[in-house]
């Protein structure tokens, strides 16, 4: 059986695989019937793992539309959209849910100043205990990093054995990074801000990672500034 190789405007295939460029016009790719859930998330995780990307969007746009648009408003009418995802994580093993948080988590890329506001990120009584919870922490964290990086947690709470584990891990994995703590009850949500200008909200503490579904969900712009006013008030 003969591969399908790239299929041009007029029909015909060629056999280029490597670039390949599928034009269907208005057309587009259904799944019927609509997927529940946990099979979108399925086929989402695996498109992520061949390399492709299926993010949800409001508009579809013919080869006639990008034209016409490039031509009455020019390139910066494309630039204007926002692509907001939102994430909601799987029941599943606390290894599971940790790579899903942690693929979501990536795409802040703090390049010096990451900010955790987690009532409960340094809790009295860790599971299973202090050693292995701050590997399970400083595991989430450390790859989002880059070099000199500073890692701010504001809670609730703070107990010191937990603290100084997290600490000691987090610069086993990443020997230049800096952990500070803030004690304030302002903040309820679990905001992570990369930089003071991009910013998720997770929807449990990570020592409740695995236990109950959660969602985690991009910032807006205007979101971020108003978390970051909040926490400029508080001294971070």
């Amino acid at each position: 059986m003969r591969s399908p190789g790239a299929l041009r405007n007029d029909g015909s295939v060629s056999d280029d695989f490597e670039d390949m460029i599928v034009s269907y016009a208005d057309a587009r790719f259904e799944l019927r019937p609509y997927p529940k859930y946990r099979d979108l998330v399925r086929l989402t995780e695996f498109a992520e793992e061949l390399g492709y990307e299926m993010p949800f969007s409001t508009k579809q746009y013919s080869l006639e539309d990008v034209q016409e648009t490039l031509r009455t408003e020019g390139p910066s009418a494309f630039l204007k959209i926002l692509r907001v995802q939102e994430d909601i994580s799987p029941k599943a093993p606390q290894p599971t849910v940790e790579q899903f948080v942690a693929r979501r988590l990536t795409r802040l890329a703090p390049t010096s100043d990451l900010v955790i506001t987690d009532p409960f990120l340094l809790p009295d009584r860790p599971h299973p205990d202090a050693a292995q919870y701050a590997q399970h922490v400083a595991g989430l964290i450390a790859p989002l990093l880059a070099d000199h990086a500073t890692v701010t947690a504001v809670v609730n709470q703070t107990n010191p054995v937990v603290e100084q584990a997290v600490r000691a891990e987090l610069v086993a994995r990443k020997s230049d990074a800096t952990l500070k703590t803030v004690r304030s009850g302002d903040f309820h949500d679990r905001f992570w801000i990369a930089d003071r200008s991009r910013g998720v909200i997770v929807g449990t503490s990570l020592n409740k990672i695995g236990g109950k579904i959660f969602f985690l969900d991009a910032l807006s712009n205007a979101d971020v500034v108003a978390v970051v006013q909040e926490l400029t008030a508080v001294g971070v």
